[in-house]
């Protein structure tokens, strides 16, 4: 369990000594944030947290959008993108707490050992990062042990909640079939992204175009070669009996096609197709569904448990206090290696015990 706690730091080791910009004054840790049915949530706490998740995001998002891009309104919500992080992570903060309000009722707890763990972690963590930095997160020695004991806690919960759902998936449900397919759209899009609609005469053409394909694809047995032959791409997609990923004509054309099929051009909605019947049943695919399957069906059983006991408990938060936790400082990612020997995240290796 030692391992597994460190692992949940090493991120924020390579990113939090690079934190840059200046400090427009220290919040006061211990002041209550929150309060989860009778139980005070330091500002603290929810501050680390929230500058937990602020290096990760720095670390994927920051060369896209430049490094102020927690104050930019990334989603088109009309907020910044820092708060609507923010609100996560105070989400997250109340299910930390509750879970550990009710973790004996499922018979969970961290023993002695992972506590240890816990407070060991949170020392390397400390010694490894200037005063500055430490600052900025709110992290000190009690903050960051109990946060990471939330973690972990919530990690047992899940997986304690996992254990109780049917591991019997329906071959029919998950089974998948391969196809490789072109399509040639209805409609054109300019450089500033307008779309327009194809005139009649332009709708001939392409199809046209596509029944030349079909029948290279016929003569060859390759269809992609018949597509770029004429500047087109064909795609590779897996379904199965409850994927919409694919129109219904062509989702129908393509359950009649047998393996090495080639389908007629169809008409959809947005546009002509022809699709190439790969494999009827493709195995890797089919278990990598059935582990979506699966984890789809832990997650319900944790929700569930987890949902009424949110349902039920009082919340208040101290909207104008946590408003003060504000994105002026940029924390810089870490380099490819450093970010190559990340170890695994605490839900992760808790989930192989």
């Amino acid at each position: 369990m030692k391992k597994k706690i460190a692992g949940l730091l090493a991120l924020l080791f390579a990113m939090a000594a690079a934190l840059t910009g200046c400090s427009k004054g220290t919040i006061d840790s211990a002041a209550e944030a929150m309060n989860v049915d009778g139980v005070s949530v330091p500002l603290g706490e929810l501050n680390f947290y929230l500058r937990y998740q602020q290096v990760q995001m720095q670390r994927f998002y920051g060369s896209l959008f430049g490094e102020d891009f927690m104050n930019q309104d990334l989603m088109g919500l009309g907020v910044p993108y820092g708060e609507t992080v923010r609100d996560s992570a105070i989400e997250t903060m109340e299910e930390f707490y509750i879970v550990e309000a009710h973790a004996e009722e499922l018979g969970i707890s961290l023993s002695d050992e992972e506590k240890a763990a816990a407070a060991e972690s949170a020392k390397a963590f400390l010694a490894a990062n200037d005063q500055k930095t430490l600052s900025a997160m709110s992290a000190d020695e009690p903050t960051v042990t109990h946060v990471l004991e939330l973690m972990a806690l919530q990690s047992k919960a899940r997986a304690d909640r996992a254990a109780t759902i049917d591991r019997e998936v329906d071959p029919e449900e998950a089974a998948q079939k391969r196809i490789s397919y072109v399509m040639s759209s209805k409609s054109e899009i300019d450089e500033e992204g307008n779309e327009t609609e194809l005139t009649e005469v332009e709708l001939a053409e392409k199809m046209v175009q596509m029944t030349e394909i079909l029948a290279d694809a016929k003569e060859s047995g390759d269809l992609s070669a018949a597509a770029a032959a004429r500047d087109l791409t064909a795609s590779t997609l897996t379904y199965g009996k409850n994927d919409s990923a694919l129109d219904e004509p062509v989702r129908k054309a393509a359950d009649a096609l047998s393996e090495g099929e080639l389908s007629d051009v169809i008409e959809a909605e947005d546009g002509y197709y022809i699709v190439y019947m790969e494999s009827t049943y493709d195995e890797e695919a089919t278990q990598q569904e059935v582990e979506i399957i699966l984890s789809e069906r832990e997650t319900e059983a944790y929700n569930a448990w987890y949902d009424s006991l949110k349902e039920a408990a009082e919340i208040t938060t101290n909207d104008k206090l946590i408003g003060t936790l504000s994105f002026e400082r940029n924390f810089m990612p870490p380099s490819e290696e450093e970010a190559s020997e990340e170890e695994p995240s605490v839900e992760e290796e808790l989930s192989e015990e």
